[in-house]
């Protein structure tokens, strides 16, 4: 049956009804049925197809997709892409015409330059959505107030933003507390010469007192995410090296070419030379680092945010269960005398609508209301993130804490496909953190004096950097571990980089970005 014979159907059957029920309410006597007042016809439910790769529900009728069917009069089709091959799928699914009303999928700014060029994607306003979700856009740009950066192309915007309020936190450097006690530290280092005083006597001064000489001062993230080597350095110095950066002149300036990003590299040079990096940084990712930290081989890292250091955090748990007082640092006081943190930053690709919903203020609205309610209202916030109170989870304080084992589980219910702002909400951090969590955080990122540094273009559409960006990373990472490792000097062969990564498409680069700052700064 088709949309249109089906929803005629129903008018039909609405119809009769409400004559049947005008004929029972009059009790029998010969009045008209038409001389009844005429009772309103129930709305159809607005028929939504939503798409995510994370969090599948097990079947298609779970309790939280009735809860938010029943709650906003929807009824939805479930779209489960894979995880690993949603691209894939959703290739497949727009081949045949049929594109998703919510696309809460890991797409990237790239993606959604091509989506939108394609016709796949809704292009929505601003303002609409400050008028359907207020409360969220609230949320949103308190975090960060440019968050609508990430979804505009050609002049419109083209989803609902997202952050992830974390990402703006930055790296934070960590030590092995005994070992700083071993060497006559209290605390960690607070400077530059403070941590080169550290990592020396961490590789010189038999910190294990084991008498042998086995160890480093630090190891860095030279295999898996070399936008990560030696953050608290090149963070000292006020420069990310794999970063759009702001110059004193106002200029956009790339971080791998300035001359802060060579003062890091060689004061690296001269920790490798002098043995207190691990030579082995080239092969490490972060589980070599935590591996590393916790088998007694180095005694800091830096590739940690506050989260990972929390005792339930990725190297905090390892530590503790090691025996491991884990220290966190504050960001290093640099050469200006100030302090800064490398952050990835909290901006986000926006969820996607599909084109179709541009046509289709209703059913776009509806979904605006639906976001919100389940981004910031309580109840649905709780039942979309954590399911059933009692039954998975329950609340301690403000506290969600998940139930073991519990009689259903998140999939059979239905949680985390229908809420794609889950853990994405600062208003809703109290639900995941406790009060002791939260403090930590707080500790050691809301430090008087620190400035975050972000990428002046993060989640930018470039699209000279969709054109360069590989091969200029190829050109950086090369040198610079060359560069750390004394192949490269940092002088003329940092010249002659700079040079090349102009030539190689950099030059480009830098334009677009110089235009798109002086854009939005009108």
């Amino acid at each position: 049956m088709n949309k249109k014979s089906w929803l005629t159907g129903m008018a039909a059957l609405l119809l009769g009804t409400s004559l049947i029920g005008s004929g029972c309410s009059n009790n029998g006597n010969n009045a008209s049925p038409s001389s009844a007042p005429a009772e309103p016809e129930a709305e159809a439910p607005i028929e939504i197809i939503w798409a995510n790769n994370w969090n599948a529900p097990e079947g298609d009728d779970s309790y939280v997709q009735q809860f938010l069917e029943q709650k906003f009069n929807v009824k939805i089709s479930n779209v489960k892409f894979e995880t690993g091959t949603w691209k894939e799928q959703l290739g497949v699914m727009l081949a045949s015409g049929n594109i998703p009303d919510v696309l809460a999928v890991d797409g990237t700014v790239g993606d959604m330059v091509q989506w939108a060029d394609q016709g796949v994607i809704a292009s929505i306003p601003v303002e609409e959505i400050k008028q359907y979700m207020p409360a969220y856009v609230a949320d949103v740009e308190s975090i960060d107030p440019n968050a609508w950066d990430a979804g505009s192309y050609n002049g419109k915007n083209w989803g609902v933003p997202k952050v992830w309020s974390n990402g703006s936190t930055g790296f934070m450097p960590a030590y092995n507390g005994q070992w700083l006690k071993a060497i006559g530290y209290n605390g960690a280092p607070k400077d530059l010469n403070e941590l080169e005083d550290v990592l020396t006597k961490f590789t010189t001064g038999d910190p294990d007192g084991n008498g042998k000489k086995d160890t480093f001062g630090m190891t860095g993230r030279g295999k898996d995410a070399q936008t990560q080597m030696f953050n608290s350095v090149f963070a000292a110095f006020g420069v990310n090296p794999f970063q759009f950066k702001l110059g004193k002149d106002g200029k956009v300036e790339y971080g791998a070419i300035t001359e802060e990003a060579r003062q890091g590299l060689k004061l690296l040079s001269k920790w490798f030379e002098a043995g207190i990096i691990d030579p082995e940084f080239v092969t490490d990712d972060n589980g070599s680092i935590q591996n590393k930290f916790i088998s007694l081989r180095t005694g800091m890292f830096d590739t940690g945010m506050w989260h990972h250091l929390y005792k339930d955090g990725y190297f905090g748990q390892v530590s503790a269960d090691k025996g491991i007082e884990l220290v966190p640092g504050t960001p290093l006081t640099g050469p200006d005398g100030k302090k800064y943190a490398l952050s990835n930053g909290a901006l986000q690709p926006p969820i996607f609508f599909g084109a179709q919903l541009e046509k289709d203020d209703q059913k776009r609205q509806k979904i605006l209301e639906i976001l919100e309610y389940v981004a910031t209202d309580k109840e649905g916030y709780l039942t979309t993130v954590f399911g059933k109170e009692g039954v998975t989870y329950n609340l301690d304080g403000d506290l969600a804490v998940m139930v073991e084992e519990p009689e259903e589980t998140l999939a059979a219910l239905g949680v985390g496909f229908y809420n794609p702002l889950g853990g994405k909400v600062e208003a809703m951090t109290k639900y995941h953190f406790s009060a002791e969590k939260i403090a930590f955080r707080d500790q050691y990122t809301k430090i008087e004096g620190l400035t975050v540094l972000t990428d002046l273009m993060q989640s930018t559409v470039m699209t000279t950097k969709a054109q360069y960006e590989t091969i200029l990373n190829t050109l950086q990472t090369q040198y610079y571990i060359k560069a750390i490792t004394g192949e490269a000097d940092t002088d003329k062969a940092f010249d002659d980089f700079k040079a090349q990564w102009l030539k190689s498409g950099g030059q480009a680069e830098l334009d677009e970005a110089q235009k798109i700052y002086e854009e939005r700064s009108k």
